[in-house]
């Protein structure tokens, strides 16, 4: 018997190995039953032991709900109870589609690696267990968890950024300031040389071709190793800056809107316009017109565009005639400032230049005008 015991090991270790899971099982099923037919106890024993360790490999398995811990540095910080009803409903109309993500722990208890809310809903709806599927520990679980919510629609934009600079940080061993330098000064480079489309196709490239890629771009040292980090997560740099960036610098009246209210990223940012050096008022009171605004935008589901039309009409307030800019006057001014120079005068016939004399003091005499 004691020769007999290790060559059943052997053969469940020949079947889990085989990559098509369908055809493991049945291995497995016919060599359970044929070990079964010698009826020995201790064959049995070995057999149910060897079954069960199987199933954790290789399939969904059921999982006490209070046997789950959530993962404390899951990229999602925020799930509120009208999310965790939603998803409850959805579990009790269709059922558990998609598995939980688990990794084991000590005394018999698990972790989420993937399925906090699914897990929460299952247990406002009273489950005793939830279908789950069971993985190594990974070497970097912060870094696994990470890459398991950025391809999810419903992370937030705040959640999103707060963790991805988390990792960066520790990926890099650089500072919250010296990243944001470090890429901004980067994307400015590149920009000049009209590079960035250069640095995007990065994103479809293998980890060889993108180190070589970075280097050609003359990112080299920490600033490649900051960028080698954005591009394995699927990262655009530019979007990061634009887009993520922003959202960790928001005012904190913001920051609890998108996490307990839902407020889109786009409106947060249009709001946050609503500062006290741009409406030179009060910090507490530029942060009372924010709050207002944000129930607004939120009660009347208004559109990025109309949240701008509201932001507007809220300055006007503040504002007199000659504090509110124009972009069109600006972008006028920056075309004759750069494109009437010295030397396209000089290139002129004299045609021309009467002709732009005319336009030009009939516009001065508009705007001497308007100033008197």
């Amino acid at each position: 018997m004691a020769k007999l015991l290790p060559q059943i090991g052997d053969k469940f270790k020949v079947a889990v190995q085989k990559t098509d899971q369908e055809q493991r099982i049945t291995d497995l099923q016919t060599e359970v039953e044929r070990l079964r037919a010698l009826q020995s106890p201790e064959l049995e024993t070995q057999i149910t032991k060897l079954r069960e360790q199987l199933q954790t490999q290789i399939g969904e398995i059921g999982i006490d709900t209070g046997l789950i811990d959530p993962n404390p540095n899951q990229p999602r910080q925020t799930i509120t109870q009208e999310s965790i009803q939603a998803k409850a409903r959805l579990l009790k109309k269709h059922g558990q589609i998609t598995p939980v993500i688990l990794v084991a722990q000590d005394h018999g208890r698990y972790m989420l690696l993937d399925g906090q809310l699914r897990w929460s809903a299952a247990k406002l709806l009273g489950w005793e267990t939830i279908r789950a599927l069971i993985v190594p520990q990974p070497q970097d679980l912060d870094q696994s968890s990470l890459l398991t919510f950025l391809g999810f629609e419903d992370l937030n934009p705040l959640d999103k950024a707060e963790a991805i600079f988390k990792e960066i940080t520790k990926s890099t061993a650089l500072e919250f300031d010296e990243i944001t330098t470090s890429l901004a000064a980067v994307l400015k480079r590149l920009e000049r040389h009209n590079q960035v489309k250069e640095l995007t196709k990065l994103l479809i490239a293998t980890s060889e071709e993108q180190q070589q890629g970075l280097e050609v771009l003359g990112i080299i040292n920490e600033e490649q190793a900051l960028f080698l980090v954005f591009l394995e997560f699927g990262l655009n740099p530019a979007s990061v800056k634009s887009n993520l960036l922003p959202m960790l610098s928001l005012p904190e009246d913001l920051k609890k809107a998108i996490r307990h209210q839902e407020l889109k990223g786009a409106h947060a940012l249009a709001l946050a316009t609503l500062s006290s050096k741009i409406l030179k008022t009060s910090e507490q009171e530029a942060a009372i017109e924010r709050i207002k605004a944000t129930e607004k935008v939120l009660k009347e589901s208004l559109t990025v565009p109309e949240t701008r039309d509201l932001i507007k009409s809220i300055k006007a307030k503040y504002l007199t005639s000659e504090q509110l800019e124009s972009k069109e006057i600006k972008v006028i001014i920056q075309k004759i400032s750069s494109g009437l120079s010295e030397m396209t005068l000089a290139n002129a016939n004299r045609e021309e230049l009467q002709s732009l004399q005319g336009i030009l003091s009939q516009k001065l005499d508009e705007i001497g005008k308007l100033l008197t």
